[in-house]
């Protein structure tokens, strides 16, 4: 009887661990990377329209336009004038975590948004 409840108890115990290792959650990426995005705007808005990234991130937006726009985006309060045939370079570090809006600031037009995620 005690030899079955030993035999018992171990397969239960080795269940449960290979259970508790398939279902485990992926661990969160821990440290902050280095993210780089092409953005083009146009006078449908801007592509990609969303931006996703960690807190913590150093982002580089490289921003690309078919007419004259002041982008600006809210919350991190950065402003550049981006002008056409010229690659314009944004970078920050994602210090802030929320959805940001992106938009011409001589239009008061939403391009796009920043959506930053709590590391």
């Amino acid at each position: 009887m005690t030899v079955r409840i030993a035999i018992l108890t171990l397969i239960s115990v080795l269940v449960l661990g290979g259970l508790f290792v398939l279902l485990r959650p992926n661990p969160k990426e821990t440290s902050p990377g280095k993210r780089s995005f092409d953005l083009e705007i146009s006078e449908d808005g801007m592509s990609p329209t969303q931006i996703s990234i960690r807190e913590g991130d150093r982002v580089t937006l490289n921003v690309t336009t078919d007419s004259p726009v002041e982008m600006h985006v809210h919350g991190y309060d950065l402003e550049k004038e981006v002008e056409p045939g010229e690659t314009t370079e944004i970078s920050f570090e994602a210090d802030l975590t929320g959805r940001f809006p992106i938009e011409d600031h001589d239009t008061e037009t939403e391009l796009g948004a920043l959506v930053v995620e709590p590391r």
